[in-house]
Formats: structure tokens, sequence, C-alpha cells
């Protein structure tokens, strides 16, 4: 009775290793490109990443002040601004969205605007300065385009959403602790689903919040693990999102040194990983795109490097 107590055990203990080897096992790097440098392909510190129709990749070369455009292969397209803050210029850019008409927006974090730019990185028009009114931002994060495309902005340091048309107008805002009924604690991404939700990584509440898009809470999901013990679901400071065609939610776990991957009932579903700093080139995932061709990119901050993934 003991041994086959024992082969029991055994056998349980293998489907279930079986089936969370499975789950870690979805997507494949296929490409990765980039290095330390301020030539271009190589990045200091890229931030958030977007991708268009045809599946060209945007990147945030953050601490040298510009954009890079990549075709889906990662081969050099263009790329635009330097530091400073006339128009087309940046300090410390941190977002990235791109609209149904292939235009480009960027949230100028250091300069608190938003600016908008051709494909081509032409310079069209810009939103912002600091402060509180409407319009006006304290460090603008992540940014995100609707299927209408109006604008999201995460206005971090006001705690708040900002929502404009596509012509960079003020529409709305909602943020403050009273109206959602939580607390955002240095939101840092933003995305918005193909029903009109809109979803926010909450860095430093360990958690994703869900939203309608006039601000009312509809759930969060998620809650603070660390380590390697730390189970799908749970959190070390959440920054970049992206959802997929099919309404996946993908989430870069950042100080567990993973993406995430939920349905679209928030369950989670997957992730891939490394295993830290000093054993792997993914080093700090901040930033995730999910394109039109079915492929993930990730931002790896400290590895100056963009990683292309099979799903």
């Amino acid at each position: 009775m003991k041994k086959n107590l024992h082969i029991i055990i055994t056998v349980a203990v293998f489907l279930f290793s079986s089936l969370v080897a499975i789950s870690q096992s979805n997507a494949v790097q296929v490409k990765k490109w980039g290095e330390y440098g301020d030539k271009p392909g190589q990045m200091k510190f890229p931030a958030l990443i977007a991708a268009d129709n045809a599946s060209n990749i945007y990147v945030v070369d953050q601490h040298n002040h510009r954009v890079q455009k990549f075709d889906q292969d990662g081969n050099f397209i263009l790329m635009w601004g330097e530091l400073g803050n006339g128009p087309g210029q940046f300090n410390y850019p941190y977002g990235i969205a791109v609209d149904s008409k292939g235009n480009v927006y960027v949230s100028d974090m250091n300069n608190n605007r938003i600016q908008k730019f051709s494909s081509k990185g032409d310079y069209i028009s810009s939103v912002g300065s600091y402060g509180t009114e409407d319009g006006q931002f304290k460090y603008p994060y992540g940014i995100a385009i609707d299927d209408q495309d109006n604008l999201y902005a995460i206005d971090a340091f006001n705690y708040r959403i900002q929502k404009f048309t596509s012509d960079l107008k003020f529409l709305s805002k909602w943020g403050s602790q009273e109206s959602i009924g939580i607390r955002l604690y240095m939101p840092h991404e933003i995305a918005v689903t193909e029903d009109g939700n809109v979803i926010l990584s909450d860095r430093q509440n360990h958690r994703i919040s869900v939203f309608s898009n006039d601000g009312k809470l509809i759930k969060h999901f998620g809650e603070y693990g660390e380590g390697k013990e730390a189970a799908g679901g749970q959190f070390s400071e959440p920054h970049g999102l992206a959802i997929s065609a099919g309404g996946d939610i993908f989430i870069c776990d950042r100080y567990n040194f993973r993406i995430q991957k939920f349905n679209g009932k928030k369950e989670y579903q997957m992730q891939w990983t490394s295993s830290g700093v000093f054993d792997d080139s993914r080093h700090f995932p901040l930033g995730v795109v999910i394109a039109k061709n079915g492929s993930a990119y990730v931002t790896d901050h400290y590895a100056h490097c963009i990683e292309k993934y099979k799903l």
C-alpha cells in the first residue's frame, strides 16, 4: 500500500511539474537586437514600445532622448529626437503609442507634455506643461490609443488619467481617490481593450486595475509576490502591459524578471521568465507590445535591447 501511494504521489508531482513547465514554455525567443550606445540601432535604457499596423516597432530610447523605428525583424529604419524642450526634442521620454493612421505619440516625461509625430518622425503637435489643470501634467508615463484614436495618458504625480482627441484636444480626466475608490500608486502603463475598458499597471500597489473608459472601477487583480516562489498573478512592480488581438493581456512583472499572460477574464495563463540580473540577459523587462504579426516584443531596460518572441 505504501509503495502504491509513493508511486501515485510521484506521478502526481511529475504531472504537476509538467503542467508548470508547459505554462512557462509557450514563448520562444526568435530575435534580439540592440546594445548600449548612441548609434542607430544602439540604445540607452529603452523604455516603452509600440507597433503599427505593419508590425513596425517603435521604441523609446530613453537616455538618448529619441525614438527609434525598426521593422518586425529588427532592421533599423529611422530615428528622431534629441535632448531639449523644443518641438521634436525630448527630456527623458517614456511612453509611446501609434494610432490607426500611423501617427506616433510620445510622452515627453520631464517636459510634461505629449508630442505627436508622423510615421516618419515629423513633428505635428503637442499638448502639456507642468501643472494640475486640464491638459497639464506632472510626469506623463504610459499612453494608449482606443479604437476611435482617442489618447489616454497616465498623469503619474497627479494620480489621474487624462483623455484627448487624436488632435490632442482635452476631453476628460479621472483618477482622484474619491472618484475611483482605489488609490493609484505610481501607475506606469495603460492599454485599452476592444470593448473600451482601460487597464493600468498600478506599480507600487503590485496589481492591475481595470476601469471603464469614463473612470469607473471595474476590478483589480494581482497582489505582491517576489522571487522564485512568486505565483502566477503575483507581481513585483508591474510596468509595461499590452493586449493582443484576441484580448489576452501581457504584463511585464519587472522585479520578478518575467512576462505574465492573462486571458480576457483576467485569469492567469502562463509566463516566461529569466532567473535574474546576473544569470540571464533579460534583466528588467520594462515594455511589451503584441504586434499584428502575433509576436511579442519586449524592451530589456538594463540590457539595452529588444527581444522578439514567438507565442
